[in-house]
């Protein structure tokens, strides 16, 4: 049994969902498969919701009618094209138009309060992956496979109710989801799961991150006790580095699971970072594929390497990323202080990406750019008064990821890096490195961030240069 996740992308118009049908009518084993919205869907929806909130009551309900035409136009279009079969379609035609019936009023309601909370937001973006779900299944369906349509909820996936980036209630999904999904898998059915979005133990609707229908997928794979999951992308799987800065980039065979983790965390896009963990808790196999180019074997993500070529395996970099300087006497003289600072962050849902202490007196950490102001503000309570003398805010960076199971236990590789960077007349900013030693990360200005990525590529990827 396995798992086959299809991404926006992949999922992106007719022509790629009828690809997809052949692709999962290809596969004899058991299977479950896990889909995203239509490529830009999820966007559209952020956007739409963002928008209407804001507008004049008086021009609500024609601004959503408007964009419920088009948000409609734009599925049936794909079900009249992916769906060979007329009753089939119709019938899919049927339930996407109901969905939409049901976004528009949700979003006229949003515009007359004027009010779009998380949990609001989150039932408007699920709107994506549950139309997309019904057209797979369809296009399936009208491939001769027996097919079944269902929510993450449907298929067990229960979370808590933190809207916006919900976490999954692990004791509870080694039930719900064999008891939701092996059913269907028995009488040879193919469940066809929405990525992203779940709900909550009273069933509103919640979703677990962009970028969390890897993790849902992952989820599946974990609970099911599957051979393999399957990340079904655009690209042929994970690279050296990014080949729109480094053209020579190589695709890389096999990785660990911690250099697959610390590479998505840092930037890379093949996969989603929070993915690796349920698959690497019961040992499962990740295999990383191209939609558009089924006959490249990809990127197979396991435990441990069996063999490790070089030294550093692969560089990401991580933009639209800020530091945040704390200074101040009292952080030393506070007991806790970095405690409270990160739960205060956290009970914000603020991320930290990346975190530096030069001394007692400085604490210095990393966030999204868009989560500073709300960062500030925070950072600004009364649990913290006297303890902060200045904070400092460097926007124009970026972080730089140096990746390789093969740098624990290799002596001066850190020095080597660094010497790199001054190589190229680079300063370093901020630096860290991870107890797994197979991950050295650093920071330096956005405007140099390429340039220092094609010079570690050519030294230690390239020419595997240790000089």
């Amino acid at each position: 049994m396995i798992v086959m996740k299809f991404g926006g992308t992949s999922v992106g118009s007719a022509r790629e969902i009828l690809r997809v049908a052949e692709l999962v009518g290809k596969e004899k084993r058991k299977k479950v498969v896990v889909v995203s919205a239509m490529s830009g869907v999820t966007d559209k929806l952020d956007k739409a919701a963002k928008k209407v909130v804001n507008l004049p009551a008086e021009v609500v309900e024609k601004e959503v009618d408007a964009f419920h035409k088009e948000i409609l136009h734009q599925h049936v279009s794909a079900i009249k094209e992916a769906i060979t079969d007329k009753g089939i379609a119709e019938e899919v035609i049927a339930g996407v138009t109901l969905l939409t019936h049901s976004l528009k009023f949700a979003l006229i309601g949003i515009g007359y309060l004027e009010d779009l909370s998380p949990k609001s937001l989150d039932y408007i973006h699920s709107f994506g992956e549950r139309m997309s779900v019904l057209i797979v299944a369809g296009a399936l369906r009208s491939k001769g496979m027996d097919a079944k349509p269902l929510t993450g909820y449907e298929a067990g996936i229960v979370t808590n109710s933190c809207f916006g980036c919900a976490r999954p209630l692990f004791k509870r999904l080694d039930n719900t989801v064999k008891t939701s999904l092996n059913p269907l898998l028995d009488k040879g059915i193919v469940p066809v799961v929405t990525g992203y979005i779940a709900a909550d133990e009273d069933g509103r609707i919640t979703t677990l991150g962009r970028g969390g229908s890897d993790y849902s997928a992952s989820l599946i794979g974990r609970y099911l006790g599957v051979k393999e999951v399957q990340i079904w992308t655009d690209v042929d799987g994970i690279l050296t580095t990014d080949p729109r800065t480094v053209p020579s980039a190589r695709l890389i065979d096999v990785i660990s699971y911690m250099e697959a983790m610390d590479l998505a965390y840092f930037g890379a896009k093949v996969i989603h970072s929070k993915m690796i963990e349920p698959a690497m808790d019961a040992d499962i196999p990740v295999r990383i594929l191209n939609t558009f180019n089924p006959g490249c074997k990809g990127t197979l993500v396991v435990k441990e390497q069996k063999q490790i070529e070089g030294i550093v395996k692969a560089l990401s970099i991580a933009k639209n990323v800020s530091i945040i300087n704390m200074k101040g006497v009292g952080l030393a003289e506070t007991p806790n202080i970095a405690a409270t600072v990160f739960n205060l962050l956290g009970d914000a849902n603020i991320n930290i990406i990346m975190i530096s202490a030069a001394s007692e007196a400085n604490l210095s950490f990393v966030v999204k750019k868009t989560d500073v102001q709300n960062a500030l503000n925070v950072l600004n309570s009364e649990l913290l008064e006297g303890c902060i003398r200045s904070m400092e805010v460097i926007d124009d960076a970026c972080i730089i990821a140096v990746v390789g199971a093969g740098m624990r236990g290799t002596k001066g590789i850190a020095a080597k890096i660094f010497q790199t960077a001054a190589d190229e007349g680079v300063n370093l900013i901020m630096i860290a490195q991870g107890s797994s030693e197979v991950n050295i990360s650093f920071m330096v200005k956005e405007n140099v961030g390429d340039k220092i990525i094609k010079a570690l590529h050519k030294r230690f990827i390239e020419n595997n240069n240790l000089k």
